[in-house]
């Protein structure tokens, strides 16, 4: 069996799966990214499978390669069908429906002469949630304007796009990712698209992550020497709130940009340390729109803090620090810090431990990971600057104002694989509102304390390494107590087969 072992700059799926692979694939103590990702395939020191010359056509497509895959000495190109067909029941409510996903997608993705790769991919779904999930879904519907307020509809799945009605409680929604990623020398990287991006090592970022919906950004990344590297974003998001007036057939969403510096300095290769400043640009309001602050433009890390301060009419800052050291070639330790507004001490930390080759045992891995908001992070004066795009938060899933310990394991022998997960968190609202991320800091917020553990443990045999096509059957657990009262069990079972490439965090 052949692989392909020159210099790719495809980046690899940021899925949580292919990640907890990705961080200890190298049999040494450095630091696999600055700090984000995806990452190439160079960068992982991974090769794109090649031609399997022991099996038939028919093993080859089914086992170990792309559906369609086409290479010669300077290129590469491959196309898979995607899908994630399930069932399953809730076992504890009482509810008749079943649950279900059905989703049909295709990728495809290309490298040329080590200066130029592509991916596109596009999911077509429906889907029937367990109902703690459908109603913090709804609760993140679209805002239509009516006789003076707003009205809401439809649902936001996260990192799966805006919904319509589908039978029965169901959902029914797409999604497409798409970039073009050039390389013209080995230190710069520039890109165009919608791919995200996730800033940290760990189950969840506290800075920036994949939890939202993909939006159209321009990134330069700059290896400017070998110890220190710059990122550079620029994009455009949305509010999911119509504007008052417009003169097209369905009223627009406001807009708004982000804009994120990330300077990482790497003083050994077992150490990484990176600051992190991200600004949100407002451009609409409800009845209004405006150029963009002329601060959109300017590259520096920590130009737009330093001059504005953590908000102003039309900006808002939020810096962080994010680092990761790899004590031993199985053992590393990561964790972020972060800020909105230093007056009234609004922060964020995450400290984590992550293992893999556990023991010397290749592919066993064990994670633990602590995280933690105050709870006005991430909110803004103007609620339409809040850290948030598709009405979803940008960095961690719960928004602002918790405290969450995550626990993962994982193994996998050939093709056979076992994983858990074990979310527990205080939260000083219940999920399915989660509103305050989306007031104005300077509202009064209601609190009511709800705790939440969610365990789940999935069971598979992983078809082909190349798709990530998987075959599973999933046991899920969540109870949730909250002191105005709602206690309430859920507890599925589910299987089926998936193409696991990119993640929806239903862990809360």
């Amino acid at each position: 069996m052949s692989f392909f072992t020159w210099s790719q700059e495809i980046l690899i799926s940021p899925a949580s799966n292919i990640k907890d692979k990705v961080l200890f694939s190298e049999e040494n103590q450095s630091v696999i990214g600055n700090g984000f990702f995806p990452i190439s395939y160079s960068d992982a020191n991974f090769s794109l499978p090649g031609k399997d010359t022991t099996r038939s056509w028919v093993a080859r497509k089914l086992f170990t390669e792309h559906f369609v895959q086409k290479s010669g000495e300077d290129f590469f190109l491959a196309v898979d069908p995607l899908l994630n067909m399930s069932i399953g029941k809730e076992q504890l409510q009482n509810t008749s429906d079943y649950l279900f996903h059905n989703t049909r997608g295709v990728q495809a993705f290309g490298h040329l002469k080590n200066k130029l790769s592509f991916y596109t991919a596009f999911y077509e779904n429906q889907a029937r949630f367990v109902n703690y999930q459908s109603d913090y879904f709804t609760e993140r519907g679209e805002y239509y304007p009516s006789n003076g307020t707003y009205t809401q509809s439809n649902a936001v799945v996260p990192n799966g796009g805006r919904t319509k009605p589908f039978k029965s409680n169901g959902f029914d929604y797409a999604s497409a990712i798409s970039y073009v990623r050039l390389t013209p020398i080995k230190q710069l990287s520039i890109q165009f698209g919608n791919a995200p991006r996730f800033f940290g090592w760990g189950h969840r970022s506290l800075l920036l992550s994949d939890n939202s919906y993909n939006y159209t950004h321009l990134s330069i990344d700059w290896e400017i020497t070998k110890h220190l590297s710059y990122t550079f974003i620029r994009g455009k998001q949305l509010n999911l709130r119509r504007k008052v007036h417009s003169t097209m057939v369905e009223s627009p969403y406001e807009r708004k940009g982000i804009g994120v510096h990330y300077l990482s300095y790497r003083p050994a290769p077992s150490l990484v340390i990176g600051l992190f400043e991200s600004t949100v640009y407002l451009r609409d309001e409800a009845m209004s729109s405006q150029r963009v602050n002329p601060m959109f433009y300017q590259p520096v890390i920590g130009v737009n803090s330093l001059a504005m301060g953590s908000e102003i009419a039309d900006m808002k800052n939020i810096v962080g620090l994010n680092l990761a050291w790899r004590f031993h070639k199985n053992h590393m330790i990561y964790g972020q810090a972060v800020s909105d507004d230093f007056s009234n001490l609004e922060y964020g930390f995450q400290l984590g431990y992550r293992t893999g080759n556990t023991f010397g045992i290749k592919n066993l891995r064990f994670q633990i990971e602590f995280n933690h908001a105050s709870s006005h992070l991430y909110a803004a004066n103007n609620q339409r600057m809040a850290y948030t795009h598709f009405n979803l938060p940008l960095a961690h899933t719960l928004g602002n104002g918790f405290d969450e310990f995550v626990v993962r394991a994982g193994y996998q022998w050939k093709g056979l694989f076992v994983e858990a997960a074990l979310v527990y968190y205080e939260s000083y609202q219940p999920m399915d509102g989660k509103s305050n991320l989306f007031k104005s800091k300077v509202m009064a917020f209601s609190d009511d304390d709800t705790s939440v553990l969610n365990g789940n443990v999935e069971l598979g045999y992983e078809v082909n390494p190349a798709s990530q096509l998987r075959v599973f059957v999933n046991a899920n657990y969540r109870s949730s107590s909250s002191v105005l009262g709602g206690d309430v069990s859920y507890g599925v079972i589910s299987f089926g087969l998936r193409s696991a490439l990119r993640n929806q965090y239903f862990d809360f």
